[in-house]
């Protein structure tokens, strides 16, 4: 038996992560683990008897056909003994023994930041997403997320717009065509960085599991960003995982009248750091003098620095000066920028036009370049 597919029999049996790793650390490798008398793992180890059924049941199995799938989507199992497994997530208490892996993991994924947010996003949280990623991205960070729609969709496509590297996280086999809404994401995912998941093949998402995912995202990463999140969201879970694991807490503030921000509110008044722009991210994980990597575009880094676009008039450079990635309404620009609101109106216009601000409902507005 090749350990590929010892890895696999083990995996199927879907024990807890913790008592893989402990078989790792007593036997030394998948194979041992099978052959390990079936007493000592529940006496001295401590595996229940449901677990040691599964076990058996799994190690009697034929994998002939998980093989070909694996071969078919040129996927590698990656073991947490594996160099190349990511070095943030063998950290934490509860590493999954072993991902499936389209893609591949690089070194400078240590330099890891997670952006999640509600399935439900709102034009400002779509946005805010994928700027965020863009511009970290464009600064040699990777992106890892869920493979969601909504937020975390925004994230991968931000970070892939820059042409950085992303890392998605999935809560189903790595064969599962769910979510069908993000499945072009995820190849150029795959090609551009990994898509991963610790359940079986075939294994299909269930409530259970995107937990279990979320600790994965929070895991891989130097920090988390909620950038958008109602009072019950599963972006609220990750960020508590995040805290737990040791992890920075990052939160984008919102308008006080959206519930899409009232998670993202709580977690800033409870002590998450304010995320208004990259630049919030990067100083507090000590990133900030790192240097865009090769084959990222540059050309959006730093999109919400203080610096303005050349060619602007006196006003649309005013009215600018006080956007960034937070919404605000016209009124407070109005007020800040101490320009007429006839001017103000007629210069977001133009910067709308020109693709420096976005409208957003409720006459919000903010910066994206």
């Amino acid at each position: 038996m090749t350990e590929r597919e010892a890895w696999l029999r083990i995996n199927a049996a879907e024990l807890r992560p913790r008592a893989v790793i402990n078989l790792l650390d007593r036997y030394g490798s998948p194979q041992d683990i099978l052959d390990a008398d079936p007493r000592v793992l529940s006496e001295e180890v401590g595996l229940t008897p449901k677990e040691l059924e599964r076990l058996a049941a799994a190690a009697a199995r034929d994998y002939t056909e998980q093989l070909r799938t694996l071969d078919r989507l040129e996927a590698q199992l990656v073991s947490v003994r594996d160099a190349g497994y990511p070095a943030n997530l063998r950290q934490i208490h509860d590493p999954p023994p072993v991902l499936f892996v389209r893609g591949a993991f690089q070194a400078r994924d240590e330099r890891c930041v997670a952006i999640v947010g509600t399935r439900r996003v709102t034009p400002y949280g779509r946005l805010v997403s994928e700027t965020l990623a863009r511009d970290l991205a464009a600064r040699g960070v990777t992106v890892a997320s869920g493979l969601a729609v909504g937020a975390d969709a925004a994230a991968h496509r931000g970070a892939l717009s820059a042409g950085g590297r992303t890392i998605g996280v999935l809560a189903c086999g790595l064969d599962v065509l769910y979510p069908r809404e993000t499945l072009e994401l995820r190849e150029q995912a795959s090609k551009q960085g990994a898509v991963i998941s610790e359940v079986p093949l075939g294994t299909p998402a269930k409530p259970a599991r995107f937990a279990a995912r979320n600790r994965i995202v929070s895991g891989l990463s130097l920090g988390v960003v909620v950038t958008e999140a109602p009072e019950r969201s599963g972006a609220l879970i990750t960020a508590e995982i995040a805290a737990e694991q040791g992890r920075e807490v990052f939160a984008v503030p919102g308008s006080v009248k959206s519930e899409f921000s009232l998670g993202t509110h709580a977690l800033l008044r409870d002590g998450a750091h304010l995320a208004a722009a990259v630049e919030d991210i990067l100083e507090v994980l000590g990133l900030v003098d790192f240097a865009p990597v090769e084959g990222a575009r540059e050309e959006n880094a730093g999109a919400t620095e203080s610096r303005l676009p050349t060619g602007l008039s006196a006003d649309e450079g005013n009215i600018l000066a006080t956007l960034s990635l937070q919404q605000r309404h016209v009124d407070e620009i109005i007020q800040e920028s101490d320009i007429p609101a006839s001017r103000t109106n007629a210069g977001l216009l133009t910067l709308e036009l020109k693709g420096l601000v976005r409208r957003l409902p409720g006459n919000m507005f903010m910066r994206v370049k």
